[in-house]
């Protein structure tokens, strides 16, 4: 038999269908026949000459030109010519990205790029936004059946689970519950108030394994009628995998852990507390080597911040167990815990009067689940005293701000002060340069917010001067006026400039609608650059640490008469070089932390020596800042350059915490770069505690320092926090998000005019729903959807005529993005003959996929340009594909679809198999 390779007649039929991107057939007569005219992507289409388009539209020329537009098929469609400009101008705006990205650009070539993106961005959105097509529907950014909001408001958590307890095997000694376990659960039901008291030794000679333990506990609880109870967790180990010429080897996974988790209702409060108890210490740091090749340009660092926790006392508390797996541990560590988020910088840090810890941070990116609007934003954290996140809460500046003090109230109000650049919605009583200006000449603005005791903003207050201003420190009175210092670089509101950096103090007060008020403002310092490193309140006192000409200068101001009158002044000499990094008021004296290379502050008796260097030193002096016999000060430090970084002092006891230089007394240097805590008894000259510690890659840098007096106990070995649980968040959306009072976004419904969504101070999912039900005539389907136990906004055309649109509001304003609500358009769709279609039986809707927002304003801004405006590209190729399909013949299309499958039609298969039984008669077969 004679074969022949059939898929030579199949390439022959496939060449006969010919045409350019499936824009033609070939009739009978040999001809091809076009569909659709060429495109300009195409390869038989006049290459376009980017480069003179770029230099038009550096030129000022139109990037969108219609009438430019060529079309090489009698009778087309007016829309290919829409589509064929809006490629080419989509074109030439990816060229001006590009441009943008180009090395060595000078500043005069870059401001030109970006003054022609920026007007070639919105010729495109205006042009988009009228063009008029025939046979499609087109829309600027998104296409999409429903709009889901990203934030969202958590339902109540009823489960609380512990640290790992147990690793392996759950059926074991666990060495958490060894020794003197006792501790006691307050349960508040709806009328009854009951406590159980749980003591692991009335399990006798039982071992004590992680579930003869939980049924020891949940014994007591059944017998006291609660609900809670107490269950395993099971943590399953993690995949394990290594490289190995260029291979993933996988390895066994990591042993599984055990917890304890604690399961209750909405009807019980449950509370721990423990027998005995001894003071914590709260501190955080940086970890991670932060050049790893030693060249600084490469920014190859990888550092993160940890939030750790000391139990420095043992006898009655049992001491801290080291746990499994943990690197650097050192002696009274309770834990070090990652702080998750785009963390920079932290602050601050205070312990609450129930106990938990916050933190002040700046962020760069999502921290706590919420987005930023700008650049730099500031993140207040709370966290339970077992280290579990609480809650985050963003500030939300349109631009840039900075957290650079915090303070908390005897009633658990919170207080954040620092910098804000830009807009700041919602904030009363604003600077001088309005927030428009603000943004306009990138000065900062000093910034006020107190929170109440659940996280929920009561006020914030805006000041500033016309050139820079910060407010970094904050105190409340005892009446809960809060007195803030800062500093400016020309007049505050009602001050006298006095040269430089001038340091400031004000007051703030609530009246009865519950809106701040400023009571006084008053500068005060040298001709020089000062800076206010610390404030306290004595009754009806300020104080303040300052720097001043690099000294260390204390003044005392009397409030009594509502206006700050100095009334002291101590000058403690030279810093040479260091600096002030807290000022604490305890028992009737003031303590006062920093570093210093002066051997002989004049602060009272040296009663521990300088080491040499920079020492960390604590001082103690008369709160009415006279001489006493009672005034000290105590060096700590070695050989090295010893930083101090922070301050906390409680009940008498002085700590400090910060870098170490080399190895300091008593210790030996552990890694590249280690932290130091140490508690000073100053009068006596003696250091009554220390630890020296390193971090990841052998770095750790300390930065803030608090204390809970009782917050160390039996609880921590065993994972619990001290307190009560918490398990819901706010229902406030500015709360649980960045958003503000004042933002906005936009919607129109079914053609109609657009209606702004603004942002209400208390607004909550049920609010928002509702008014955005009314602004739209109850013309669109508003509900919330529920995911991973999160209430979120769902917005969705009412019936198949619907239409949707939402766009963002100004910029800095926006509320849009913050949600998670993707700008764009809204419509119901079906499918048909198996394509997705509008629902409405009309042109078939295509979004661009491009947001308002687009700009070059950074390297990440330019990648992202580009991405957005290459994808724009294929969304027009996309649309030219969808026309020309629906100009063609169905027989075609079937053609071409067998054609690029690489498979004949019915019929030219039959004539294939049909010349290949004609050979074999030929050839009889063989």
């Amino acid at each position: 038999m004679i074969g022949f390779d059939s898929n030579l007649l199949v390439n022959y039929y496939q060449s006969k269908l010919g045409g350019v991107g499936g824009a033609s057939s070939t009739a009978s007569g040999g001809v091809a026949r076009k569909y659709a005219p060429t495109a300009p992507w195409s390869p038989q289409a006049t290459p376009v000459d980017t480069s003179a388009l770029l230099k038009a539209a550096l030129q000022g020329s139109k990037l969108i030109d219609e009438s430019a537009a060529t079309l090489d098929l009698a009778g087309a469609s007016s829309d290919y010519k829409k589509l064929f400009a809006l490629y080419q101008g989509l074109a030439t705006l990816t060229s001006l990205a590009e441009r943008a990205n180009a090395k060595n650009l000078t500043s005069f070539d870059s401001a030109r790029v970006l003054s022609a993106f920026t007007k070639g961005m919105a010729e495109l959105t205006n042009y988009v936004n009228a063009a008029k097509f025939d046979n499609v529907r087109l829309g600027f950014a998104e296409v999409a059946d429903t709009a889901r909001a990203t934030v969202g408001i958590a339902r109540a958590k009823t489960e609380y689970v512990t640290q790992p307890l147990v690793t392996g095997v759950a059926d074991g000694p666990v060495p958490a519950f060894a020794g003197d376990v006792k501790f006691d659960i307050s349960i508040q039901q709806i009328n009854t108030s009951l406590s159980i008291h749980i003591d692991l030794a009335e399990m006798g000679a039982q071992t004590r394994t992680l579930p003869n333990v939980i049924n020891h506990i949940n014994a007591k609880l059944e017998a006291a009628g609660v609900t809670t109870r107490f269950a395993q967790e099971r943590i399953p180990g993690a995949e394990r995998s290594y490289q190995s010429g260029g291979k993933t080897i996988k390895l066994a996974p990591s042993p599984d852990q055990w917890a304890m988790k604690i399961k209750t209702d909405i009807t019980e409060k449950v509370t721990f507390s423990a027998v005995e108890t001894a003071p914590a210490i709260y501190l955080t740091q940086k970890v991670g080597d932060p050049d790893p090749d030693g060249k600084p340009d490469t920014k190859d660092g990888v550092q993160f911040n940890q939030l750790l926790k000391f139990q420095t006392e043992t006898g009655a508390v049992a001491a801290p167990l080291q746990p499994a797996g943990e690197a650097n541990w050192v002696e009274g560590r309770i834990f070090a815990k990652p702080l998750e988020g785009a963390i920079e910088t932290v602050r601050a840090t205070q312990v609450g009067p129930d106990g938990s810890v916050y933190i002040l941070a700046d962020i760069s990116g999502a921290t706590g689940g919420q987005s930023i609007k700008g650049d730099r934003d500031v993140a207040l954290m709370k966290y339970d005293s077992a280290g579990k996140l609480l809650y985050t809460r963003v500030l939300g500046a349109s631009e840039n701000a900075k957290g650079l003090a915090l303070a908390v109230s005897a009633d658990g109000q919170v207080a954040v002060a620092g910098s804000v650049t830009g807009g700041l919605n919602g904030s009363v009583d604003g600077p001088l340069n309005s927030s428009a200006s603000a943004a306009l000449t990138d000065k900062s603005d000093s910034f006020v917010t107190v929170f109440n005791d659940k996280g929920e903003e009561l006020w914030t207050a805006r000041r500033g001067a016309r050139l820079e201003d910060e407010a970094s420190q904050i105190a409340f009175g005892s009446d809960g006026t809060l007195y803030v210092a800062g500093r400016s670089k020309s007049t505050m509101p009602g001050t006298t400039a006095l040269g430089g950096w001038d340091s400031y103090v004000e007051a703030f007060s609530v009246n009865g609608q519950g809106v701040a008020q400023p009571q006084f403002t008053q500068s005060f310092g040298t001709a020089g650059d000062d800076r206010p490193a610390g404030l306290v309140v004595d009754g009806d006192a300020l104080v303040t640490a300052t720097i001043e000409n690099g000294r260390a200068v204390i003044r005392r101001f009397d409030i009594s008469g509502g206006t700050p009158v100095q009334v002291a002044m101590r000058d403690l000499g030279d810093l040479e070089g260091g600096t002030i990094t807290g000022l604490a008021l305890d028992n009737g004296q003031l303590i006062i932390a920093g570093s210093t290379r002066n051997t002989a502050l004049d602060a009272g008796t040296v009663t521990r020596a300088h080491a040499g260097g920079v020492d960390a030193f604590a001082a103690q002096i008369s709160a009415d800042l006279s001489l006493g016999p009672t005034d000290a000060v105590a060096y700590y430090g070695g050989a090295g350059d010893d930083q101090a970084a922070g301050l906390a002092v409680s009940a008498g006891q002085v700590w400090i915490t910060g870098q170490a230089g080399g190895a300091l007394p008593g210790h030996t240097t552990m890694g590249k770069a280690d932290g130091f805590l140490a508690r000073l008894d100053i009068a006596a000259g003696a250091v009554a505690w220390s630890q020296q510690f390193t971090g990841k890659e052998g770095h750790a840098l300390p930065g803030s320092i608090a204390i809970a007096q009782q917050g160390a106990s039996v609880l921590d070995r065993l994972g619990l926090p001290s307190g009560e649980l918490k398990f819901s968040d706010s229902a406030k959306l500015t709360s649980v998000s960045a958003l503000r009072p004042g933002d906005q976004f936009n919607i129109i419904a079914n053609g109609g005019r657009p209606k702004a969504i603004t942002i209400a101070v208390d607004e909550t999912l049920e609010s928002l729903m509702l008014k955005i039900r009314r602004e739209t005539g109850f013309q669109v389907k508003v509900e919330t959807t529920v995911t991973e136990g999160v209430r979120r906004l769902q917005i969705k055309p009412l019936n198949a005529r619907s239409v949707i649109e939402l766009s963002p509001g100004k910029t800095g304003q926006d509320a849009l993005a913050i949600l998670g609500l993707k700008e764009g358009i809204v419509r119901a769709s079906k499918i048909e003959d198996g394509k997705t279609v509008s629902a409405d039986g009309k042109a078939d809707f295509f979004g661009l996929g491009l947001h308002s927002g687009i700009n070059l304003g950074s390297p990440e801004q330019i990648r992202h340009a580009i991405s957005e405006l290459t994808q724009a590209q294929g969304v027009i190729r996309k649309i030219y594909t969808a026309l020309r399909d629906a100009a063609t013949p169905k027989n075609v299309l079937a053609q071409r679809a067998a054609a690029s499958s690489g498979q004949a039609s019915a019929y030219m298969t039959s004539r294939i198999a049909n010349y290949q039984a004609a050979l074999d008669r030929l050839t009889g077969g063989g």
